[in-house]
């Protein structure tokens, strides 16, 4: 005995609603992967503006400790109600102010790089387009075109 094959000429509505639910799980899926790119990238921008004040700390800090070791160092040669010590501090100021504008500059090129180099990979919506196109094809004269559509407008992103 011969076996014998239905072909729908329109997809059934738990085929329709199962096109539906695919739509909706990519949603969903690339919702998800958004945020989770977002929340990566705002990350590592934190990291690096964390960086940059503990270096810009660092960097006042070692100044600081230079002047005062400057101060002590006039007082032990008996010169420290001269002009040379604010000559001196006035000078290590102008370094210090150099050493913190070159340490921006450096930190907004590590930010920059952050930046152009990001990738966000989200769920691959062409795929779902070719398997729900495959699947609407498989109805007769292009009966399942209607409802691929309408599951397909259903697609968002962003």
């Amino acid at each position: 005995m011969a076996q014998t094959y239905t072909t729908w000429l329109t997809p059934s509505s738990g085929v329709r609603s199962g096109w539906d639910a695919l739509v909706e799980n990519y949603n969903k899926a690339y919702g998800e992967a958004r945020a989770a790119n977002e929340s990566r990238y705002q990350q590592m921008l934190g990291i690096a503006d964390q960086t940059t004040q503990q270096r810009a700390t660092d960097v006042r800090s070692s100044f600081s400790d230079a002047r005062a070791a400057s101060s002590q160092k006039l007082g032990r040669l008996g010169m420290s109600g001269t002009t040379v010590g604010s000559t001196l501090d006035r000078g290590s100021m102008r370094e210090e102010e150099s050493s913190l504008n070159r340490l921006a500059d450096q930190m907004q090129q590590t930010k920059l790089g952050i930046i152009e180099r990001r990738e966000d990979k989200y769920p691959d919506q062409g795929s779902l387009v070719n398997l729900l196109s495959g699947a609407a094809s498989q109805y007769g004269q292009g009966q399942g075109l209607p409802a691929l559509f309408k599951a397909l407008s259903g697609l968002q992103q962003g």
